[in-house]
C-alpha cells in the first residue's frame, strides 16, 4: 500500500490490544460482585498501563508530529490536537484510579464497594473507547491517506 505510513499497522495493534482490554473490563463490570475473582482484578490493573502507555507513546512519538507537518496541515488541526490531548489526559487519570481501585479489590484491602469499582470500570472503558472510535475516524485515515492527503474535519 503506496503512501500509507508505517504507523498505522502499530496503531491498528494498539487499538486491538486497547479493544480486548476494554472487553475485558466490561466483563467484570458484568460479574460483580459475586464472579469475580481477586487475581483477575490484579491482571488488569497490571495490563492497563503498558497497554494504555503503548497506544499514546505512538500518538505523541509518531503520529502528532506526522499530522503537524506543514504540507499535511487538515482543517480543525489545532482542535484535533486538542481533543487528542485532552482524551490522553482524561483516560490517564481514569486508568490511575481505576488501578488502585482493582488492587484494592484484588487484594481486600480497603476495597470500594462492587457498584463503585462497576461504575469505575465502566467509566473507563467507555472513555477508552471512545478514544477507540476516535482514533478509528480521524487518525487512522489520516495516516492510510498518503503523502500530500489532508483530512477535511
Amino acid at each position: 500500500m503506496s503512501g500509507v505510513h508505517p504507523a498505522v499497522e502499530l496503531l491498528q495493534r494498539a487499538l486491538r490490544d486497547q479493544a480486548v482490554l476494554c472487553d475485558a473490563l466490561e466483563s467484570v463490570a458484568d460479574r460483580l460482585p459475586d464472579k469475580v475473582a481477586h487475581g483477575e482484578c490484579l491482571h488488569l490493573r497490571r495490563a492497563i498501563p503498558p497497554i494504555l502507555t503503548a497506544v499514546h507513546r505512538l500518538e505523541e512519538e509518531v503520529i502528532l508530529p506526522w499530522i503537524r507537518q506543514p504540507w499535511r496541515t487538515p482543517a480543525g488541526l489545532p482542535e484535533i490536537l486538542d481533543q487528542i490531548r485532552y482524551e490522553q489526559i482524561e483516560e490517564e487519570c481514569y486508568a490511575e484510579e481505576l488501578c488502585e481501585a482493582l488492587r484494592a479489590y484484588g487484594t481486600g484491602l480497603c476495597k470500594p464497594s462492587p457498584e463503585t469499582l462497576g461504575y469505575m470500570l465502566r467509566g473507563y472503558f467507555d472513555c477508552a473507547r471512545r478514544r477507540i472510535r476516535f482514533d478509528c475516524t480521524v487518525l487512522l485515515p489520516m495516516l492510510s491517506a498518503g503523502p500530500g492527503a489532508t483530512l477535511a474535519v
